[in-house]
């Protein structure tokens, strides 16, 4: 799956994001604090969720993407429903609360294939039988082959969070899906966890595993060995443990001794080498406990990927807008509720140097302050 365009408004709240262009391989989100380089990958998230069959209050959205080889556009919008006084505090629930889709659509190569209004549902020119009308026509006709493949481009689209995530507890069975196992197997095992594919990388002896290790040890040359192994915790019942091994320390160091630094890059890493061609890989605040050794090569890993991906990512860190080419800047600024996206090129940055571009950055209004300056209040 590739984004190429998305515009979403959410009518209770009033916020929007008007016609955020994607690049084909990384889209770096940059601009000043609070301007909704997060609320971005916010919607991609959202418009998954959707695709998978949630619903969420007053959302209006149209999305334009690429998938195995057509150009889809999946538009729609949900009904706004009233938040009472006594509900602010349960603003969570209220979002989570099944409310009815009041339009949707689905064009694929500019052919309509799904027309929704309220709760008739045209499918290939035929109405279909009542449907429930709190869920998207791609969850409700995932099965048909010509919605398959938007239903399977949304199931490709992740978030990396390495925050609190610890190993689960899993049978060895659940583990050992067969054996030996080849990586695009493993690539595929999309209920278990990184750490659990990580560990299989280890276990069936890839090579894939040995080029996690050494590109981790090339940001991190004081670590000796990284390990991977199931720890017993009752029964059959196991956790997979990740350890590291420094050199002139003779005890190993397990993950939550780890400093959030190496564990981050070291979910980044995996997270890349096992991406499939297809996903989209979004990452909110790039440098949180990366220390400087780590964002060359992190970068140099996004931007040139073994798999066919779609990065998407947000950052404020000068190390890392650096490192990152001008042309996959998309620069945001907001009035109000209305999110405003400019390329590099339209605010004349970065016509030189890559340095320049930088130091030009900084010291445009719009990153600076985070306001559009040719926004006109509507």
């Amino acid at each position: 799956m590739k984004f190429k365009s998305i515009t979403a408004r959410n009518k209770r709240t009033g916020w929007n994001i008007e016609n955020m262009q994607f690049n084909p391989m990384l889209t770096l989100l940059v601009g000043a604090s609070g301007v909704g380089k997060t609320k971005v990958l916010n919607v991609i998230k959202t418009l998954a969720r959707i695709a998978k069959g949630e619903s969420f209050n007053g959302l209006e959205w149209s999305a334009e993407f690429e998938q195995n080889g057509h150009d889809y556009v999946w538009e729609g919008e949900f009904e706004a429903k009233v938040i009472l006084d006594e509900d602010i505090l349960n603003t969570n629930e209220v979002e989570k609360e099944e409310v009815p889709i009041v339009r949707e659509k689905i064009l694929d190569n500019g052919i309509c294939l799904v027309d929704r209004v309220s709760q008739s549902i045209v499918y290939n020119g035929q109405e279909l039988v009542k449907l429930d009308n709190t869920k998207s026509v791609v969850e409700l006709l995932k099965e048909e082959p010509s919605i398959k493949p938007v239903f399977e481009g949304f199931r490709q689209c992740h978030s990396l969070v390495t925050a609190g995530l610890i190993s689960r507890l899993a049978s060895r069975g659940s583990i050992y899906k067969e054996s030996p196992m080849h990586i695009e197997q493993i690539k595929q095992l999309a209920t278990l966890s990184l750490f659990e594919r990580l560990y299989l990388l280890r276990e069936n002896g890839l090579k894939e595993f040995d080029l996690i290790v050494q590109t981790f040890q090339r940001i991190f040359p004081t670590v000796e060995k990284l390990d991977v192994l199931l720890s017993k915790v009752y029964d059959k019942y196991f956790v997979v443990v990740i350890r590291i091994k420094e050199k002139g320390v003779n005890t190993w160091i397990e993950q939550p001794d780890m400093s959030s630094g190496m564990f981050r890059a070291l979910m980044q890493i995996t997270t890349l080498v096992l991406a499939n061609d297809g996903d989209v890989i979004m990452i909110d605040e790039f440098e949180n406990g990366l220390g400087v050794n780590c964002i060359n090569e992190l970068a140099d890993l996004i931007m040139e990927p073994e798999a066919d991906i779609q990065v998407v990512m947000t950052s404020h860190h000068p190390y890392i807008i650096n490192a990152i080419p001008v042309k996959d800047w998309k620069i945001l600024t907001r009035n109000g509720s209305d999110v405003h996206v400019h390329t590099a090129e339209e605010l004349h940055i970065g016509e030189h140097s890559k340095h320049e571009a930088f130091m030009q950055l900084l010291q445009t209004p719009e990153y600076k302050t985070g306001i559009n300056r040719n926004w006109q209040a509507r």
